[in-house]
C-alpha cells in the first residue's frame, strides 16, 4: 500500500500547485454556494466531494513523495516508514469515506435527473 501512495504520489508531484487551485476553488464555491442560499443546495455535495479529493491528493503528494536521504539513522529512518505508514492507513480511510460520500453524490444526480 505505501509502495503505491509513492508511486502515485511521485507521479502527482509537477501537478500540486494545481491541484492546490482545485481545491481552493470548491471550497471556496462551497462557502459561496452554503452562504447564497438553498437554491442552489443541490451543488454542495459534488462541491465538497470534490474539495475533499483535491485535498486527499494534495496531502498524498506532501507526505509520500519524498524520501529522507544522506547520511540519516537507522532510527530515523524506521521512524519514517512508520510515520507513512500511518498516514497511508488515515488516508486510506479518508479515500473510502470519499468514496461513500462520491457514491451518495452520483445517486442523488441520478435522482434528480431521471426520477
Amino acid at each position: 500500500m505505501l509502495g503505491i501512495y509513492r508511486r502515485f504520489a511521485r507521479r502527482l508531484y509537477p501537478w500540486r500547485s494545481l491541484l492546490l487551485l482545485a481545491a481552493l476553488g470548491a471550497g471556496l464555491a462551497f462557502v459561496a454556494v452554503l452562504f447564497t442560499g438553498a437554491e442552489q443546495g443541490a451543488y454542495l455535495l459534488p462541491l465538497l466531494v470534490t474539495a475533499l479529493l483535491c485535498g486527499c491528493l494534495l496531502l498524498m503528494v506532501q507526505l509520500f513523495s519524498k524520501l529522507p536521504r544522506g547520511d540519516v539513522s537507522r532510527w530515523r529512518r524506521w521512524l519514517t516508514a512508520l510515520v507513512q505508514w500511518l498516514m497511508a492507513l488515515i488516508l486510506t480511510a479518508i479515500l473510502l469515506v470519499w468514496f461513500f460520500l462520491f457514491l451518495k453524490t452520483l445517486s442523488a444526480i441520478i435522482r434528480q435527473l431521471f426520477f
